[in-house]
């Protein structure tokens, strides 16, 4: 049994006693059973005893070399997890164990995360049913490490949605981003994808019907349920998340506010309106799966054009489609997770908390804002335009 399955069992058996919600409903002294992320196993012995041997690699790729052999002005990418020997071994255990591990090969990805961000999490894995009967694999990200009790509850939550042919590990950094904040964070594997089934007969594979029961489950039948505030609810989405972030708003009245990084275009995101505040997250070289480079904005601007109310569109210098995951060795600008991270918070942290710190971070350019096309947030009758410094000193 692995430790994933004994967490998993522990969980359910600690929501059946009722770990964290007493009968009336209130909060108890104990979170759920819960753990770090999951890494994974260690590689055969004759390749286990290579890949600790890596520690070499910063002198054989210095850091400011490789970074200079990939132009921040053009790309804003490096291969700086190169120089990393803990995250190459990482990503080579992983990717080895994926071929054994039970893992959707034709979607790429493994689903162990990154080291950084695994450890940085307690999370309470879970299984429920979405309304076709297909069972779906979620993650509890549990507020501050669990290191506050249920007790100071309720909390916030934040609902997050992944991309297309991804896994909910590869956005542990938003995940732990936004738990370290304060909130109760509920990811989720869509239908087909991660350690949720395929779906079975009869269901249509709707990513909003998921969301939304993914909702219903965390309200209702989660061994946290007790403990969330149901008045401060937001969504976060990425790519194929967001497309879903964007319809799912528009139509879900649990919700209070979004963020959509990377929705692709106003074609890919059909949504009839936006009754709660949305941010729009892009990159100067975003894209659905190759980039387009220096234009995309344009493409992506359409979508945050046709938002009603306080709305927001925050593009990243040089970044690419894969700044918002934190999947090891995609190229992406080395400053993308850190501006994504803020803003994402300061937009939830002021429309469910309407915390004043948060309206100054939302008011105020970052430095690697694309110095190419405008970011412009609209709050209230105050509209703010900014662009980053740029490449000159």
């Amino acid at each position: 049994m692995t430790r994933h399955t004994a967490l998993l069992l522990a969980s359910l058996l600690l929501a059946a006693c009722g770990a964290s919600e007493s009968p009336d409903g209130s909060a108890s002294k104990a979170w759920p059973a819960h753990g770090p992320g999951e890494d994974p196993p260690p590689a055969p012995a004759p390749i286990e005893a290579v890949i600790t041997q890596l520690d070499r690699l910063p002198a054989l790729l210095p850091a400011a070399v490789v970074t200079t052999l990939f132009d921040p002005v053009a790309t804003g990418a490096t291969l700086r997890d190169l120089t990393d020997p803990a995250l190459v071994a990482f990503t080579v255990r992983a990717t080895l164990a994926q071929l054994q591990d039970g893992s959707r090969l034709d979607q790429v990805y493994h689903w162990y995360g990154h080291p950084d961000y695994n450890h940085a999490v307690a999370l309470v894995p879970v299984r429920f049913q979405n309304r076709h009967g297909t069972t779906l694999y979620g993650e509890i990200v549990l507020p501050k490490r669990a290191q506050v009790p249920p007790s100071d509850g309720p909390f916030p939550v934040i609902l997050a949605l992944e991309g297309l042919n991804t896994n909910l590990a590869m956005y542990r950094w938003w995940h732990q981003l936004y738990a370290d904040a304060g909130y109760l964070v509920f990811a989720f594997d869509f239908s087909g994808q991660g350690h949720s089934e395929d779906e079975g007969e009869g269901d249509p594979g709707d990513n909003v019907q998921d969301a939304q029961d993914a909702l219903d489950y965390l309200l209702q039948d989660s061994p946290v349920a007790g403990v969330l505030d149901r008045s401060r609810i937001g969504v976060v989405g990425h790519s194929m998340g967001a497309i879903a972030t964007l319809a799912l708003q528009a139509v879900e009245p649990r919700l209070r506010a979004a963020v959509a990084a990377a929705p692709i275009s106003e074609a890919s995101a059909p949504f009839d309106a936006n009754p709660i505040p949305v941010m729009i997250q892009t990159g100067d070289h975003d894209g659905p799966v190759a980039p387009i480079p220096f234009l995309n904005p344009a493409v992506v601007r359409p979508v945050y054009e046709k938002l009603q109310g306080d709305r927001a569109f925050i593009v990243a210098e040089a970044s690419s489609h894969a700044q918002h995951t934190n999947y090891a060795l995609l190229p992406t600008a080395t400053w993308g997770l850190d501006l994504a991270g803020r803003y994402s918070l300061a937009w939830m942290d002021w429309h469910l908390r309407r915390d004043p710190a948060a309206l100054e971070i939302l008011r105020t350019a970052d430095p690697h804002l694309s110095w190419l096309w405008d970011s412009e947030v609209r709050i209230g009758t105050e509209t703010v335009v900014m662009r980053g410094d740029g490449p000159l000193p």
